[in-house]
């Protein structure tokens, strides 16, 4: 740090007394006590050597070599103002950055984002579909959205969505298999797998539910095709290539639009859900508060139409 301008509060002090003819005032206006105020000029005319002010009984005059000082002070101060106010532009005018994984993006993200642009004009958005950007340099990121825990060390997070689980094919693919309505029937048809969501889980809520054997469990194997981007395991699902265990949100899109058929009646809780995160400093910026309060309504009202579908 410059040594020179390790006193920066002090020359606001200096100007506020010297405006205000009274350190009491000049305290006031920086809501400081008049000791503080009293104490800052001492280290600044002790710093700078010089006499600045002239204590009176009627109040705090300027010398002939404060007023001089004072001058350069208020244009150094009138400096960094600027210099402020011409980043606070530059923050307003630039682009929200988001990073969102392709998947949830086409789901719910882009779908619904004409609706947050209409309500927010001003509001540039950039939208980052790299599915691995936390490996990158990604200083430049507003806000993420991931599927997780929302464990992400330094970084605060808001949860955007629960998640349920369940079996999704294309018709096509129904039909060509026959009926299937029984744990057994799964043993004969190729299970799409997941890394983040594997079968056994929804395969035990099944056998409890139905009141069969774990025995019964055990005899299916999920053994299909394994992907690392949920959305691609659908796409695969819609092209009749096998059975999926989709997230809703995510298979909702596809069921409507009769791509897809979502089999058997449990839907299985996920241990991970959707969530916003964000940089603490992120959150002075408007447009990022507005957007994740945007997003919380948005998916809040997303979970509820797929609930409304059970």
């Amino acid at each position: 740090m410059r040594k020179r301008l390790r006193h920066l509060s002090t020359l606001v002090a200096f100007e506020a007394v010297a405006d205000l003819g009274s350190f009491t005032k000049a305290g006031d206006a920086l809501c400081l006590t008049h000791s503080a105020i009293s104490h800052q000029i001492r280290q600044l005319e002790e710093h700078v050597g010089i006499r600045l002010l002239q204590r009176l009984p009627s109040g705090v005059t300027v010398t002939a070599e404060g007023a001089a000082y004072l001058a350069e002070v208020r244009a150094a101060l009138k400096l960094l103002e600027d210099a402020e106010a011409a980043l606070r532009r530059q923050a307003a005018t630039r682009a929200l950055r988001i990073s969102v994984l392709p998947s949830f993006a086409g789901s719910a993200v882009v779908p619904e984002l004409l609706s947050f642009l209409e309500q927010n004009p001003t509001v540039r958005v950039e939208i980052d579909a790299r599915p691995n950007l936390e490996d990158d340099d990604n200083s430049d990121i507003d806000v993420f959205i991931r599927y997780g825990k929302g464990d992400w060390s330094g970084f605060e997070s808001t949860r955007l969505m629960d998640v349920e689980l369940y079996p999704v094919c294309s018709p096509s693919y129904l039909e060509k298999h026959g009926t299937l309505t029984r744990i057994n029937d799964l043993s004969r048809v190729v299970m799409l797998r997941h890394t983040m969501e594997p079968w056994e889980a929804w395969l035990r809520a099944v056998s409890a539910e139905a009141a069969h054997t774990d025995e019964c469990f055990k005899d299916i194997i999920p053994a299909g095709p394994l992907y690392t981007d949920a959305r691609l395991m659908l796409l695969a699902a819609c092209d009749g290539q096998g059975v999926a265990l989709a997230r809703d949100v995510l298979a909702e899109p596809d069921i409507q639009a009769g791509r897809l058929v979502r089999l058997f009646q449990v839907r299985v809780a996920s241990p991970r859900g959707y969530y916003a995160f964000y940089r603490p400093d992120a959150m002075s910026r408007p447009a990022a508060r507005l957007f994740i309060a945007w997003l919380v309504d948005t998916c809040r009202r997303l979970h509820d139409q797929s609930s409304t579908g059970r």
